[in-house]
């Protein structure tokens, strides 16, 4: 099925809407803010080309096939889903570089660059981004924060002792707390709806609390077949609900990445 081109004249004054997107191994997905509730949030997933000669060569033809991105947006946040991350004290990461925070971890630099983000006042977090990647993120776009994608996640995480499971094509994000403390956060590539549960599961049954409940979110298809194997094998899970005032934005807000989804309720 051939991609929807978001084109230039979709929004007639980009300078007051709010881009967010997230990049990922094969996708980029983008959500487009409205000033007013009167508006509609546009939410699309752009397919990465898998014959271009590098990710980061795909990644730039799907922002240049879609030149509403190349807009002057009030505000652009870019996360970036990888695997090269490591979670620091929010005092820790004021205090060090985050190249050393990352090489501590053992964590390859070769060509990368080393960002450090706060998730909240106590968490943050440091992630090695390729160095061509984050050129051109900082080239591209005006206004531009860069972040990891658990970040958000971490930021919005239950009040209350509880595991949260957001369920994307390709992986689950787990963060776990005890209602205080952040327990866990890591993000697992996964394949299978058997593979998300087992990490789910995993997680639950190893922590230093007792197991607490499920909060399971996610848009794809695999979700459900994953609610129905964590309610055989752990305990029925609660659905992740899409927060009132993003929900009112429209149909697209639906679909949200949970990631973007905690991005744009938590601001």
């Amino acid at each position: 099925m051939e991609q929807e081109i978001l084109s230039k004249d979709m929004i007639p004054q980009p300078e007051l809407w709010r881009c967010a997107m997230e990049i990922g191994d094969d996708r980029l997905e983008v959500a487009l803010f409205p000033p007013v509730a009167t508006e509609k949030l546009i939410h699309r997933t752009i397919l990465l080309n898998p014959d271009a000669p590098s990710h980061e060569k795909a990644v730039q033809e799907a922002v240049y096939a879609n030149p509403l991105l190349l807009s002057d947006f009030a505000r652009i946040d870019v996360l970036v889903d990888n695997s090269d991350f490591a979670l620091v004290p929010t005092e820790t990461a004021r205090n060090t570089e985050p190249e050393s925070i990352l090489e501590a971890a053992s964590l390859d630099l070769t060509d990368k660059v080393a960002e450090v983000a706060q998730a909240d006042e106590t968490v943050s977090i440091a992630f090695a981004i390729p160095a061509p990647l984050a050129g051109f993120i900082r080239r591209t776009f005006f206004n531009v924060r860069i972040n990891h994608s658990l970040a958000p996640l971490i930021a919005a995480r239950p009040l209350t002792p509880a595991i949260s499971a957001s369920v994307s094509t390709g992986k689950v994000d787990i963060i776990a707390t005890d209602g205080t403390n952040l327990l866990l956060a890591n993000s697992f590539r996964c394949t299978t709806p058997e593979d998300a549960t087992y990490y789910i599961v995993a997680v639950r049954n190893n922590l230093p609390i007792e197991p607490p409940p499920i909060i399971l979110a996610g848009t794809d298809s695999a979700t459900g077949t994953i609610e129905k194997y964590l309610t055989k094998y752990a305990v029925a899970p609660e659905r992740a609900e899409v927060p009132t005032a993003l929900a009112r934005l429209g149909k697209d807000a639906m679909t949200l990445p949970q990631s973007l989804t905690a991005l744009l309720s938590c601001e």
